[in-house]
């Protein structure tokens, strides 16, 4: 038999950089820095992007802020008699101008609110009788399904003054009307 040297068994270092495994700190600043140059280039790339093709950029839509489109106030007693729920027939011409008004789109919301003042007996049902008969002769003109409506009596639960004169108390005996999309 032959002696033959015996394969050194030794075990080596991995290839590569040693000095990453000996200085980490110095690792980890190579790698912030180079994530740190990666997030420049995107966000200048996506600024040049913005001013270049301003299509391209998602923009978001702040409607629902200003979500009242259209309002109206009419005063109760340009609609009703006093203590009254059902429309003068002087009034329909006032109605007929805020029925042109309204928007064409089908599907909006229609919000009519009525609002009475202390002086009335029952100030929940008469305002909310006010709202829907302003409601009911809306809808024959504009259609029933075209818009969503919705009918609130609020009663004296919402003055804009307060009751302390006359002047004050028919600012309160209104009847509003919002519509939303």
């Amino acid at each position: 038999m032959t002696n033959s040297p015996t394969p050194d068994k030794s075990i080596s270092k991995p290839s590569g950089n040693s000095q990453q495994a000996d200085h980490p700190l110095l690792t980890l600043l190579v790698r912030g820095a180079v994530l740190g140059v990666g997030a420049i280039a995107g966000i200048v790339t996506g600024l040049a992007i913005a001013f270049l093709r301003p299509d391209l950029v998602w923009q978001p839509s702040f409607n629902f802020l200003n979500y009242k489109k259209q309002q109206f106030t009419l005063s109760s007693e340009a609609l009703f008699d006093v203590d009254k729920a059902s429309i003068r027939p002087e009034s329909f011409r006032l109605l007929d101008e805020v029925a042109a008004q309204l928007p064409l789109d089908k599907g909006k919301r229609v919000r009519i609110n009525g609002h009475v003042d202390a002086a009335t007996g029952n100030a929940l049902t008469l305002s909310y009788l006010r709202a829907s008969a302003v409601r009911d002769y809306l809808a024959r003109l504009r259609g029933e399904q075209n818009y969503y409506w919705m009918v609130i009596g609020y009663g004296t639960t919402r003055p804009l003054a307060s009751s302390a004169g006359e002047g004050n108390s028919k600012s309160n005996r209104r009847i509003e009307i919002f519509v939303d999309d």
